[in-house]
């Protein structure tokens, strides 16, 4: 089964951390964005140290945390 047809993040492009709402936003290849609610600062500090992103937010965020899909433009697309 591929990633996309479970509705998981695909390849990670970049990742973000907001300390204060503990909301962490996980950006894909795919131009989608994922924002995951409630997620402790040791987690993501777990992530940035993974060797694979793509694979630790499967194994490790995916299904602990609420989730939140948001479809990206892709840059340089008019508003």
């Amino acid at each position: 089964m591929s990633q996309e047809s479970s509705g998981r993040p695909g390849a990670v492009r970049s990742v973000g951390y907001d300390p204060t709402t503990k909301a962490l936003l996980v950006i894909c290849e795919s131009a989608d964005a994922y924002r995951y609610a409630g997620v402790p600062k040791e987690v993501y500090d777990a992530l940035l140290a993974a060797e694979s992103r793509g694979r630790f937010i499967r194994e490790s965020i995916e299904g602990r945390y609420p989730r939140e899909k948001y479809p990206c433009m892709m840059v340089g697309e008019d508003i």
